[in-house]
C-alpha cells in the first residue's frame, strides 16, 4: 500500500525548511516581463497630428513673410526641425517620419529660392502734394510701409511733397485737428513670397516751418531720415531687419528720438552743440566712446551747448550703433 502513494513532483531542488516558497518572491524581475505591445494607431495619430501642425506652420509663415532675408530667417529653424525628424526617423527605424522630415527640408531650401527667382508686382507712381493747413502749427508723419526703401527730406513748399513707388497704389491723406495736422501715408497691404512688398522706394519732402512728430513704420528697410532743418519734437521707427540713418540738428526742447529694429544698422548724426543721451536695449556694438559720449548709470551721454537734448533710446536684439557727432 505504502509503494501506491503518489509523491508530488519536484523540480530536483529541495527547498529548505523556513525558505520562501516562489510564489513569495514578489514581482518578477524587468528582463522577465514581456516587450510592450506595439500600437501602429497611436503612432499614425501623431504623424499626422504632426503633419497638420507642421503643414499650418509653413502656411502660416508663407503668408507673413514679405522679404528674402525674412524668409531665409524663417527657413533655418525648419530645416533644422526636418533633418532632427529625419534623424529621429532613421534611428527608429521609422521610413514614414524621415519622410516628413525630408519633406519639410525641402520647403525650407525651395521658400527662398521660389522667392528670389520671382519677381514683384509693376511698380506703381504716385505723386502727391499738399498745402499747409490753414492755423497749423504742428504737424506728424506716420509713414506705414513694407520693406523697400525710405528717404525724409526738408524744403516742401507746402505741408509736404512725396513721390512714393511701389508694387501697390500707396495712399496718402491729411487730417487736421486743431492747430496738428497729420499725414498719414501707407503703402497697401500685401503679404506672402509671392505678394510681397519689398519694391518699396518712398520720397517724402517736409515743410520747415512746422513742428514735426515723425513716425516710421515698416519691415525690411533702408531709411534716410534727414530731419536736419526740421524743428523736430519727436522720432520713432519700427522696423525689422534695417539700415537707418537718422540725420538730426540742434533741438529746440528735450527730443525722445526711440529707434525698434530686429536687427541691422543704426547711424545717429548729431551736431557736437546737442546735448544727447543715448540708451540701447539688447546686444549691440557701438562707437560711444571713440565718439566722446561717457557712460552714466545705464546710457550714454556727451554734453552739449545748447538748451535742448536729444533722448535716444534703441531697442534691438544684435545691431551695429553708430553716433557720429558733426
Amino acid at each position: 500500500m505504502a509503494s501506491d502513494i503518489q509523491r508530488p513532483e519536484t523540480s530536483g531542488v529541495s527547498q529548505l525548511p523556513g525558505s520562501p516558497s516562489p510564489g513569495d518572491l514578489g514581482p518578477p524581475l524587468l528582463e522577465d516581463r514581456a516587450p510592450p505591445r506595439a500600437r501602429p494607431g497611436a503612432y499614425w495619430t501623431g504623424l499626422v497630428v504632426l503633419g497638420v501642425g507642421l503643414a499650418v506652420t509653413v502656411a502660416t509663415l508663407a503668408t507673413r513673410v514679405t522679404s528674402i532675408v525674412q524668409t531665409i530667417l524663417l527657413a533655418i529653424p525648419l530645416a533644422l526641425i526636418g533633418v532632427g525628424l529625419e534623424r529621429v526617423g532613421r534611428g527608429t527605424g521609422r521610413g514614414s517620419l524621415r519622410s516628413v522630415g525630408a519633406i519639410l527640408l525641402v520647403v525650407a531650401v525651395v521658400g527662398p529660392l521660389v522667392l528670389s527667382l520671382s519677381s514683384p508686382d509693376p511698380a506703381v507712381i504716385v505723386s502727391s502734394s499738399q498745402p499747409v493747413p490753414s492755423g497749423a502749427a504742428r504737424a506728424e508723419l506716420r509713414a506705414t510701409m513694407g520693406g523697400g526703401q525710405l528717404r525724409v527730406a526738408p524744403e516742401a513748399d507746402g505741408l509736404y511733397e512725396a513721390e512714393l513707388r511701389g508694387p501697390g497704389r500707396p495712399s496718402a491723406q491729411v487730417t487736421t485737428a486743431d492747430d496738428l495736422a497729420v499725414l498719414d501715408l501707407r503703402s497697401p497691404a500685401q503679404r506672402g513670397m509671392l505678394a510681397r512688398n519689398r519694391g518699396n522706394d518712398w520720397r517724402v519732402q517736409l515743410n520747415t516751418s512746422l513742428a514735426w512728430q515723425v513716425d516710421v513704420s515698416a519691415g525690411a528697410v533702408t531709411a534716410d531720415l534727414d530731419l536736419r532743418r526740421l524743428n523736430v519734437r519727436g522720432v520713432t521707427v519700427q522696423s525689422g531687419v534695417s539700415r537707418l540713418a537718422v540725420r538730426l540738428g540742434d533741438p529746440a526742447a528735450e527730443v525722445p528720438v526711440d529707434l525698434q529694429l530686429s536687427t541691422g544698422l543704426v547711424d545717429l548724426y548729431v551736431p557736437k552743440s546737442a546735448t544727447v543721451e543715448v540708451r540701447v536695449e539688447g546686444l549691440s556694438m557701438d562707437n560711444f566712446r571713440d565718439a566722446g559720449l561717457t557712460r552714466d548709470a545705464g546710457l550714454w551721454r556727451a554734453e552739449g551747448s545748447g538748451t535742448g537734448r536729444y533722448l535716444v533710446r534703441v531697442r534691438t536684439s544684435g545691431a551695429r550703433v553708430r553716433v557720429h557727432r558733426e
